[in-house]
Formats: C-alpha cells, structure tokens, sequence
C-alpha cells in the first residue's frame, strides 16, 4: 500500500479504486467532479494506515483547499485506477497532501493538492494538530 520514494524522500500510499457505471458523465468519461471522490477515498485510506485505529481516535478536520489539473480523460474500464497519495506539509493546525491519478497503464490522469484543518465542532473554529497525530503525520511526510 506504501513506498517511500527516494529521491523526494516521502512516503507515497497506493491506494486503488473500482471505476463505477455511476462516475459516468454523458460523454462517456468518468466525470470531473468524480475525481474529488477518488482523492477523498485515498485520503480516507491514508488516514487508516497512518491511525492504528482510526475509529476510536476520532479527529475532526475539514476540507478548506483543493486543486486538480486534469491531465487525462479516464474512462469506464474493469481495472481500477490508482490515486497515489503523499503528505507534502505539516503546519500547526493544518497539513496538506498531495495526489496523482493513475490510469491502469500508469498515465497521469491528474495531479492535485488539497489541505485538511483539524477542527473543533464546538467552536467552528481550527485548532492545533493534536502531537501524536502530528508525530504521524511529520513521519509519513519524511518517507518513514
């Protein structure tokens, strides 16, 4: 599921995804916004491997930022694509990561970038990486 890639030194998650009748658009191609849903299924995934227990160690976040350059028309086939997902940075209350969408010949369908913020439902209001989910985070982002 992971590798960390030498030269850039961080650790890239592998994550795969079934192509659905469903992502369809009327011209036939997996439709834009379907590719959102792809990189919230890795990220979802990511958070699993990098949590030992993901449901019992709730942290709230939220969505505030993300870019997708379409690269590649995708279409409907039996293989599934691969959205590879790595974190690029680690702030205080906020972290970033970034994707590459994979046909299932390895082309780049797309590439994109999104920043998640932890945050306090109470409040509505960011709050501060809790440490040892930072520790997690900083340790994937340094490819260990």
């Amino acid at each position: 599921m992971s590798q960390t890639h030498q030269r850039l030194k961080v650790r890239i998650f592998r994550v795969p995804i079934e192509r659905r009748f469903s992502d369809l658009d009327f011209l036939q191609h997996i439709n834009n916004v379907v590719y959102h849903d792809y990189l919230q299924e890795a990220r979802i995934r990511l958070m699993g491997e990098l949590l030992i227990d993901f449901a019992e160690q709730y942290i709230p976040q939220v969505l505030v930022r993300q870019e997708i350059n379409y690269r590649k028309t995708l279409v409907l086939r039996p293989e599934p694509l691969v959205v590879e997902v790595w974190i690029t940075e680690v702030g205080r209350t906020s972290y970033s990561l970034g994707y590459r969408i994979l046909d299932d010949d390895g082309s780049l369908a797309a590439d994109a970038t999104s920043v998640m913020v932890c945050f306090d439902p109470a409040t509505q209001g960011s709050v501060a990486i809790p440490n040892d989910y930072r520790a997690v985070l900083v340790e994937a982002k340094e490819g260990n």
